[in-house]
């Protein structure tokens, strides 16, 4: 008798367990902002200030439009000589990282035909530009056409042009 209530009490309960641990939005949500409180732990309001302000790429007004213009001191470390403009579409610490994605920009072709990988001295960080040239014209053109259709994912604050 004993073992006819058993069974189907334990399978009972395993099936009450296992539809009771679905993961829904909110504990993905409530995940994310646990592991950034943690992230931003340690941190001071003048740091976090100034990592903000890092990723925020200034705007300027050029022929009545609204495009997001960075200027910066870079240095090339492959890929086609950069121009007065590049047009940068990823970002990263790691060598490794940037090379991956400016490998995909050289075997898309099209608008990213010779993509240029640059690296600013100061923070070390690895800027991926997926066209460089010598006018703001074709920079801005190529920016709208990256915003339209990318080879690469694009997360803001990019795409945008870097004035070297």
């Amino acid at each position: 008798m004993k073992k006819i209530f058993f069974i189907p009490t334990a399978i009972l309960l395993a099936t009450m367990l296992f539809v009771g641990c679905k993961t829904t939005e909110e504990n993905y949500s409530a995940a994310y902002e646990i592991a950034k409180q943690k992230k931003e732990a340690g941190m001071t309001s003048e740091e976090l200030a100034g990592m903000r302000r890092e990723e925020a790429v200034p705007r300027t007004v050029y022929k009545g439009d609204s495009i997001p213009l960075k200027g910066m001191y870079v240095k090339k470390i492959e890929g086609a000589d950069p121009g007065m403009y590049t047009v940068v579409v990823a970002s990263f610490k790691q060598l490794f990282n940037s090379q991956s994605v400016f490998k995909r920009l050289e075997s898309a072709g099209g608008v990213t035909s010779d993509p240029v990988l640059l690296q600013d001295p100061r923070d070390k960080k690895y800027y991926v530009g997926a066209v460089t040239t010598s006018s703001l014209d074709s920079a801005v053109t190529a920016l709208r056409m990256l915003e339209q259709s990318s080879p690469v994912v694009l997360k803001p604050p990019y795409p945008f042009i870097l004035r070297k």
